[in-house]
């Protein structure tokens, strides 16, 4: 195969997802965001000619792409906040813009017999913190973009799921980066979490709170876990790619650290490696307290510390 037919290949593969995605209404595409990124297709270019087996250009050139779209949302932010310097000038076009922003406030009751609960949520573009604890079951308040959410719980018996979805899947990179969401959850309860986490920042401080398992499916995101002891066992999975992954744990606490990473710088302090793809911290196995962890991640940064 000609290597050049390669460079022009995944070129036209990618312009054609971009141009397909916009007219779909999935994101705003904007060509002069497009032309800042052109040092891109030097790299492109370079992994297509190099003297390796195909399989490695293929994932080269995936890495290449998630980068790009990576930078693509940061830079479109930046563009758009350049552009609304002069599209916003007066009064009126200022209430209208203030006038599309969505303020949701959620909560609801702990109800007696309630001794679990899951919490279901779609996470995707902004900045997502649990603040602390409340004596309901939650409370959720949400602002600063134009992104709205449904909100529902489902009560059987002993143990209720909490469901956060977006309303509107469309993500505009310009606007939804001003997402901003605050958690607070009741602290008496067993939790277990189920989160889809995009485009976005994730920092769960999860110390005052029993956590019996954590799910995430991330993609081009910032997760930060910090867990506590009020429970001996916790399970963590985290299947993610292009994101910054850093999770601290008790000192106390023994850990194992399972999965498989492609084209990722690995952090893991205090553990030693037991077998291919298996971590443990030292007497793992006589810990009172212990915290499994899978993680099968892409292009991403993980860390793993323990204090």
């Amino acid at each position: 195969m000609k290597q050049q037919n390669v460079f022009w290949g995944i070129l036209l593969i990618a312009l054609g997802t971009l141009f397909l995605l916009d007219r779909l209404d999935i994101f705003e595409f904007q060509w002069g965001v497009l032309i800042r990124l052109w040092p891109l297709l030097l790299i492109l270019w370079g992994v297509s000619i190099l003297p390796v087996r195909n399989f490695f250009k293929l994932l080269l050139a995936i890495a290449v792409g998630v980068l790009g779209i990576v930078m693509y949302g940061q830079q479109v932010e930046k563009y758009g906040n350049k552009q609304s310097v002069f599209r916003y000038d007066d009064d009126k076009d200022e209430a209208r813009i203030q006038d599309t922003l969505v303020r949701q406030t959620f909560s609801h009751e702990l109800g007696a017999e309630i001794s679990m609960a899951t919490l279901e949520l779609e996470a995707t573009a902004g900045t997502y913190k649990l603040l602390g604890t409340t004596a309901e079951l939650i409370r959720a308040d949400k602002s600063g973009s134009r992104i709205a959410y449904n909100f529902r719980v489902e009560e059987l018996g002993e143990h209720c799921k909490v469901i956060i979805e977006q309303v509107d899947d469309k993500i505009v990179l310009n606007s939804n980066k001003l997402n901003k969401f605050d958690l607070m959850l009741n602290a008496d309860i067993n939790w277990s979490f189920d989160l889809e986490v995009g485009a976005a920042e994730l920092d769960f401080d999860l110390r005052d709170y029993k956590v019996q398992e954590i799910v995430i499916d991330g993609g081009a995101a910032a997760i930060d876990l910090r867990f506590g002891d009020k429970l001996d066992e916790t399970t963590v999975n985290i299947d993610a790619a292009a994101s910054a992954i850093n999770i601290v744990i008790p000192a106390g606490a023994g850990c194992r650290v399972t999965g498989s990473t492609v084209l990722s710088s690995k952090t893991l302090s205090d553990f030693e490696k037991i077998d291919q793809g298996v971590y443990e911290t030292a007497a793992f196995a006589d810990a009172s307290q212990k915290i499994f962890i899978k993680l099968d991640a892409a292009v991403s940064s993980i860390k793993v510390i323990r204090e």
